[in-house]
């Protein structure tokens, strides 16, 4: 694998996540960034906050690699968000003018899709 070692050719996938404050985005970085790519020769992972915002960067040697690893971490921090929210103090909930509790999603444009569906 000697096109490994030239990391100028690999793909680069690179997202801006904000969340509610800077420390909301930091614990999600520290509690994803435990979970370190199983083939670094192939793949790097960069978690760095900006603000309030999670910026999450991939280096992969192939596109498949890359689009796994992203809904890899994509998931971890949709479980890490729905965790936060699920455990959060009911004053942080009543601040943010909540009556029940609905766990947060990360699927964009698939909220709700299932509203019309008999049940």
């Amino acid at each position: 694998m000697s096109d490994s070692a030239d990391r100028s050719t690999w793909h680069n996938v690179a997202l801006t996540i904000p969340f509610p404050s800077p420390a909301n985005a930091e614990l999600v970085k520290r509690v994803v960034e435990v979970d370190k790519p199983l083939r670094p020769s192939e793949l790097s992972r960069t978690l760095t906050v900006d603000g309030s915002s999670l910026i999450v960067d991939f280096r992969a040697r192939t596109v498949a690699q890359a689009r796994v690893a992203l809904d890899h971490c994509l998931s971890d921090i949709q479980l890490v968000v729905q965790t936060m929210h699920k455990f959060a103090p009911k004053a942080e909930r009543d601040e943010e003018g909540e009556k029940e509790p609905e766990a947060p999603s990360l699927e964009v444009g698939l909220k709700g899709s299932w509203d019309s569906v008999a049940r």
